[in-house]
């Protein structure tokens, strides 16, 4: 993967970039006017995966959580919605977003979701690839995440891109030091990275 593609983020341009199997998806920041995309995104989602990225089974999010989603500085709060770039529907297959802390702004909290359908085939390192960037340009130093224990295979991901564990009762809080080139810790083409993008 040419790490280029990634240049587009340091102005907030929409850009297209091919998974690893060779289909292509459309990144951009999230609009207001996503909301409907978000929500439809919720169906696609198992069980499972709502339970990995919500801690709980939930069916839709609230018109609340749509508004908190979608209704963004892009600064504080940066989120970066991946579309199906050759469907007609041109519908939402994955999310990433960080909120900074604001009694640590050296902090953001991140959270990733990829439909199930587009798991494993490198969306999720994709993802976290373009928060990493946009972290290191508004000078975030840590993207914090938070995964429950039984999801073995995020935090497996995480600690093998650097990210320092630590057990919290049911789950663990994974702190990633920002580099503003993640791609330069991933084999993009297949390798064990790429696997395990996931909730």
């Amino acid at each position: 993967m040419d790490r280029n593609y990634f240049s587009g983020v340091d102005n907030i341009k929409e850009f297209t970039l091919p998974l690893r199997d060779g289909e292509l998806v459309d990144l951009r920041p999230v609009r207001p006017g996503d909301k409907e995309i978000i929500q439809k995104g919720m169906l696609a989602l198992s069980m499972k995966s709502r339970y990995f990225r919500f801690f709980s089974p939930i069916l839709k999010l609230s018109d609340a959580q749509l508004h908190n989603f979608t209704e963004i500085d892009q600064h504080n709060h940066v989120a970066w919605i991946a579309l199906a770039h050759n469907e007609a529907e041109h519908y939402g297959v994955g999310i990433a977003r960080f909120i900074r802390l604001q009694n640590q702004p050296a902090i953001a909290e991140f959270g990733i979701v990829v439909i199930d359908s587009y798991q494993h085939r490198g969306l999720g390192t994709m993802l976290l690839a373009v928060l990493d960037r946009i972290a290191s340009i508004k000078g975030i130093e840590i993207l914090r995440g938070f995964v429950l224990a039984d999801n073995v295979v995020m935090r497996s991901w995480l600690g093998r891109l650097g990210a320092v564990g630590v057990c919290e009762t049911d789950s663990y809080r994974m702190d990633l030091t920002v580099k503003g080139d993640l791609l330069s810790l991933t084999d993009w083409w297949g390798g064990e990275w790429a696997e395990a993008d996931k909730h």
